[in-house]
């Protein structure tokens, strides 16, 4: 048997082990690996949020016109309106917390989002970010439509 103090066994793709010999005793806890900087903000250009944000007004907007004639509907939209409020405050707060020293160059258009699952362009992430955003507007919309003309 290898004394485990001496001899760091290392497992390649094979099948088979290769025993290292080392002077060094091992210690149990890993040695942290060095850190490269973080980037935690958004690469999101300004418009997609300002179209984000601009979809919910209109989805809101639409809401209280065509239900917010009474009190309970205008407490709910309320309380509604609050929850989105929260929402993208604490997105603002959160990135403001360690803002980004430059645009990033997908928002510049230079050069495609880099995803975990590989390189998206421009349409591609608006179509992901925005699809929700735009379907809530549009059924803003609706209610205000189908209220205009039911009554």
């Amino acid at each position: 048997m290898l004394d485990p103090r001496t001899t760091a066994e290392v497992h390649g793709d094979s099948a088979e082990a290769l025993s290292v010999e080392t002077d060094q005793p091992q210690t149990t806890a890993a040695k942290a690996a060095p850190r490269s900087s973080e980037h935690s903000g958004t690469e999101f250009p300004a418009w997609i949020w300002g179209t984000m944000i601009a979809a919910y007004g209109v989805f809101f907007a639409g809401l209280i016109l065509a239900t917010g004639r009474d009190g309970p509907a205008r407490f709910v939209l309320a309380i509604s309106i609050g929850f989105a409020l929260v929402y993208f405050t604490c997105a603002r707060l959160l990135l403001a917390l360690n803002p980004a020293r430059t645009t990033s160059d997908f928002a510049r258009g230079l050069k495609p989002l880099q995803t975990w699952t590989g390189p998206m362009g421009t349409a591609s992430v608006a179509a992901q970010v925005l699809t929700v955003p735009l379907c809530v507007a549009f059924f803003g919309l609706a209610i205000l439509t189908i209220r205009a003309f039911v009554g």
